[in-house]
């Protein structure tokens, strides 16, 4: 296994654990290529209405786009929806939490812009309707097939079946 793709939701507590596991397989493998595609899981299940963006995902792009530590970002949106209980909707609230970690007036300006509302659709739309993801987190390697969090690391396989209602 050299690159994992990986198909996640902020707001998804498995997300959270899986976030830390995979944390830790990075130490193991250090050479691992992760590619991030942030995905709201709450539009796959609502039809893709398309009216809930998220803008901690959309900061994941800023933070791509400006080099800023990817880990670190996800540590801090992670603390602030399940350990601060933080409302990460509201930009000016949520930019507040990465002062002095990064350009908060250009993350503000950037998430209040919708600079970042079609990359996160798209990724939406590619994890959902091109990949066939239907939980969350959910792992691919190395161009293979999706495997949900249990699958990946190894702690069996999970009833993650689709079974056609949404």
């Amino acid at each position: 296994m050299k690159k994992v793709e990986v198909f996640f939701d902020y707001n998804c507590p498995f997300c959270l654990k899986g976030h830390d596991q995979l944390k830790a397989l990075t130490k193991e493998k250090p050479d691992l290529e992760i590619t991030w595609h942030p995905c709201e899981i709450s539009e796959y299940k609502n039809n893709f209405t398309g009216t809930h963006t998220d803008i901690s995902l959309q900061g994941l792009y800023f933070v791509l786009d400006n080099g800023v530590d990817v880990w670190q970002y996800h540590q801090r949106v992670y603390d602030m929806i399940f350990k601060d209980r933080t409302y990460t909707q509201d930009v000016d609230s949520f930019v507040k939490a990465f002062d002095g970690f990064l350009d908060t007036a250009a993350l503000a300006e950037a998430l209040k812009s919708g600079k970042y509302t079609d990359k996160l659709k798209e990724s939406n739309q590619f994890a959902f309707t091109v990949t066939g993801v239907h939980v969350v987190p959910t792992y691919r390697t190395d161009g293979g097939y999706l495997q949900d969090r249990q699958e990946f690391y190894g702690m069996g396989t999970s009833d993650t079946s689709y079974n056609g209602t949404k």
